[in-house]
């Protein structure tokens, strides 16, 4: 780049500081599943598909979906995407390019010998130049080492932005018209309770299976959700084949004879509201209506209660993009609360 363009570039940037400096700082634009990589075009020939492979995770629903899409920014468009949602900035020490030179500008020495010796790679920031944004800085010395990083790391970096996702939407989703009282029911008659958006409604009340279910029904489309515990459960018997057949079990009585597609369903270990759980993800069919659709499932055991909860979501939408609704569904899963917790937290908000 010729010093008159790298002058051009340093003053829009200039302007841009200045500007919020003035004024405060904007909204962050685009977006939620919209994440822009800056980059030289370079890196992005060499890292375009390491880093797709990180954020560009396929939701099987059972059509591929993904929570993000990875846009790509070269160097002279930077000034124009400097305030968007999701943000990352991907630099090669001591390699020639624009985004490269900024990337090292932008790090202390200290940090820079930490990226050489690799204990340092990837450097968060909220809120840099907008409001309700993320940057995420990923330096390293090499195209090599960087892609060995990502992949070491790709947890990490998906997550990182999946929480800022997951957070947004789950404050709109409760920002106004939330049932309240739906909640202080279950919580009543069942000792827990979850948040409840607009427009649900408890369909299935049994007491005597221990299960119930919420749901929203619109046309062409359904989203349900149901809680079943086992009182004085024996915490040993939770498994993965344990939670597929008592899931199977109870959806053939109360789903009308729904399924698990074994074949396209995954099972692993995971921490589920800092409890040890067992969480299926995969789909769901009905033969007789030859219907599916993608599920999510999470059982686990209940110290202070001495139950065992199984908490489900589950979607039906043929004609349009599930993960959404999958999504959300999984925010009001991770609501859930025994009425233990929901004293505790009383208590301290008293004290």
């Amino acid at each position: 780049m010729t010093l008159v363009k790298y002058a051009q570039f340093y003053l829009v940037l200039l302007l841009v500081i200045l500007l919020f400096g003035c004024f405060g700082k904007p909204p962050a634009s685009g977006e939620d599943n919209q994440l822009f990589v800056v980059s030289d075009p370079d890196n992005w020939q060499a890292l375009e598909s390491s880093i797709k492979d990180v954020f560009e995770r396929v939701i099987k629903t059972p059509q591929p979906e993904k929570l993000f899409e990875v846009h790509w920014i070269p160097p002279e468009k930077f000034s124009q995407f400097a305030t968007k949602r999701n943000l990352a900035i991907v630099g090669i020490l001591n390699a020639e390019g624009e985004i490269n030179k900024k990337v090292s500008n932008m790090l202390s020495a200290e940090v820079k010998a930490k990226v050489a010796d690799g204990s340092a790679f990837v450097f968060p920031k909220e809120n840099p130049w907008a409001k309700n944004q993320l940057l995420v800085v990923l330096a390293s010395t090499s195209f090599a080492e960087m892609r060995e990083k990502l992949q070491d790391n790709k947890d990490y970096l998906y997550q990182l932005f999946e929480k800022k996702v997951l957070a947004e939407t789950g404050a709109k989703m409760f920002s106004q018209l939330e049932q309240t009282e739906i909640s202080e029911e279950l919580l009543e008659n069942y000792g827990w309770m979850v948040r409840i958006q607009h427009d649900y409604i408890i369909n299935i009340e049994r007491l005597q299976d221990r299960f119930v279910m919420i749901r929203r029904s619109l046309p062409g489309r359904e989203r349900w959700l149901f809680v079943h515990w086992i009182e004085d459960g024996d915490p040993d018997i939770i498994s993965e084949k344990w939670a597929l057949n008592t899931r199977d079990k109870l959806t053939r009585k109360f789903y009308e004879n729904d399924l698990i597609d074994r074949e396209h369903t995954v099972s692993e270990e995971v921490d589920f509201l800092n409890r040890s759980a067992v969480k299926l993800e995969g789909l769901w069919g009905n033969d007789e209506k030859v219907a599916g659709g993608p599920f999510r499932n999470y059982t686990f055991y209940d110290d202070q209660s001495g139950r065992i909860y199984m908490i489900d979501v589950a979607v039906w939408f043929p004609r349009g993009n599930k993960e959404p609704f999958l999504r959300q569904l999984d925010i009001i899963a991770n609501t859930f609360k025994t009425a233990d917790e929901v004293r505790k937290e009383t208590e301290k908000e008293v004290n």
